[in-house]
């Protein structure tokens, strides 16, 4: 008989069983699917605040002194600059974030992972120094969504996020409730944060964001939910 694969868990998913949150099974993952339902949800994110458990993304760090030559190769054009952003197709849609001249943080969708860091693993061979490392269960990850996300995280976070400061496809680094985070402006027809924490930190910074928006509307948006807010955010 065949042993069933491990399924990964998200650091937040005890406060989310505590929610009585139903769940569903995602490319490896125990995802968080509804907290009630997928209409309220993203009718509350729209008015306040939604936040949501991104962790299940996939996450690959690149770092070298040769990312132009490899992001080059992988995608037709050069590496965002640093502090920056770039939507690409890799085996489906991807973010690569330039967290500095020689560090990448690639960003996948769950199912995607495996081929993905494939791609990369065999590209960097053939341009020299490049490293790739899955970073996947490093991090946990939250999307923020919602009219109200700039003045939660001003609770939390000392930085100006101001559009001019911080535009769409930002991305900064700086700590949130005391937690070192990495935070990517992603706005659509709402503002939208994706951050991401050491796991270890995922369960504090959830509640902290939880405890900061409570008088903000803040509600907990599952994955049915979140797609409803596709292209939204």
């Amino acid at each position: 008989m065949k042993t069933p694969a491990a399924v990964r868990l998200s650091a937040m998913y005890r406060r989310q069983l505590a929610q009585h949150a139903t769940f569903k099974d995602e490319a490896g993952w125990r995802v968080a699917d509804l907290y009630t339902s997928a209409d309220g949800e993203a009718a509350a994110a729209r008015r306040g605040v939604g936040l949501h458990d991104a962790s299940a993304t996939g996450k690959l760090g690149v770092r070298g002194g040769d990312l132009e030559p490899l992001v080059t190769a992988l995608t037709g054009r050069e590496p965002p600059p640093v502090g920056r952003a770039s939507r690409v197709e890799l085996h489906g849609a991807a973010l690569l974030c330039r967290l500095a001249a020689d560090e990448l943080l690639l960003l996948t969708r769950p199912g995607d992972l495996a081929s993905v860091e494939s791609m990369v693993a065999k590209t960097a061979e053939t341009v020299g120094c490049a490293h790739v490392t899955d970073l996947t269960s490093a991090f946990a990850a939250v999307d923020l969504i919602g009219p109200r996300v700039i003045a939660l995280l001003e609770r939390l976070l000392p930085l100006d996020l101001s559009e001019a400061a911080v535009p769409p496809l930002a991305v900064v680094q700086g700590e949130l409730a005391r937690v070192h985070a990495i935070v990517l402006r992603q706005d659509g027809r709402l503002p939208a944060f994706r951050i991401l924490v050491a796991r270890e930190h995922g369960e504090f910074v959830w509640e902290s964001l939880r405890d900061a928006g409570h008088d903000l509307g803040l509600t907990l948006v599952g994955a049915a939910a979140r797609a409803r807010l596709h292209g939204e955010a």
